[in-house]
């Protein structure tokens, strides 16, 4: 084969069609062929790593960069995680508390979040992940925290960020009635699995399709927009390939020669 490469896809409009686990088959032989050559594959996601394990199943490879770039997974096992920043985070929190804002948290590796605001079920359910209510938890009792959660349907989202309770924290818009505070920092744990195998940047190859991607186009190495991605991504990617739901993956890594 060719020199080793290591790639990074984004799930949702990228490898998968939206808001599905639904694979092209074109994609899978892409993936099962890259594979076969000796290169390095993984997913990149903004979702919990606990939460990642079943995505990269279905995908067929075992690396995953999760939490928006604050954890790694090599053949399955975790190496480094890291929570958000706490300070920002709680002075948010603070603020949406003296607006009569319900939140949750997910304070471990673990599929759930949870809330102290009996008020937060009456706006959210569980399609996410399930959340537990307890009335004794405190911001100030917070140590950690991996993910938060807003409720706040789509058309009260811009009074909701003019208000400034967000401008200190990452944050992302899911489906049209939440907000996550997550990390968008997806390059982070790419330089921090470049570094742990001694690989150079310029032999990553990023996939993306969302401005949730944007953090991990970056100039040191490739970076390709599928044809449904947002914009702002096309105009920072090297190559704009097809569709996910076409040959979109297939197609670019035939023409880059990987394949």
């Amino acid at each position: 084969m060719g020199k080793r490469k290591y790639f990074f896809f984004d799930y949702d409009g990228t490898l998968a069609i939206p808001h599905t686990k639904d694979i092209p088959e074109s994609t899978r032989e892409a993936l099962r062929l890259l594979e076969e050559a000796g290169h390095f594959l993984a997913l990149n996601t903004g979702r919990l790593q606990c939460n990642a394990l079943e995505y990269i199943e279905s995908a067929g490879f075992r690396n995953i960069v999760a939490d928006g770039g604050y954890s790694v997974t090599v053949d399955g096992q975790l190496l480094w995680m890291r929570g958000l920043d706490m300070e920002p985070l709680k002075a948010c929190l603070r603020k949406l508390d003296e607006m009569g804002i319900p939140w949750a948290v997910t304070c471990k590796n673990e599929p759930c979040r949870v809330t102290n605001n009996e008020k937060f079920f009456q706006l959210e359910d569980d399609y996410y992940l399930p959340t537990v209510l307890d009335p004794d938890m405190t911001i100030d009792g917070l140590t950690q925290a991996f993910k938060g959660y807003i409720p706040c349907r789509f058309a009260d989202q811009e009074a909701l960020l003019a208000t400034g309770v967000l401008d200190g924290v990452p944050w992302v818009t899911f489906g049209r009635d939440t907000l996550f505070i997550e990390p968008l920092s997806k390059d982070v744990g790419i330089r921090y699995l470049m570094d742990y195998y001694g690989a150079p940047l310029e032999d990553v190859v990023v996939f993306g399709d969302g401005k949730n991607d944007i953090s991990m186009f970056c100039p040191e190495w490739t970076s390709i927009a599928m044809e449904n991605a947002v914009p702002e991504l096309k105009a920072r990617a090297n190559y704009v390939t097809g569709p996910c739901d076409g040959d979109g993956i297939l197609d670019a890594c035939k023409h880059f020669g990987w394949l």
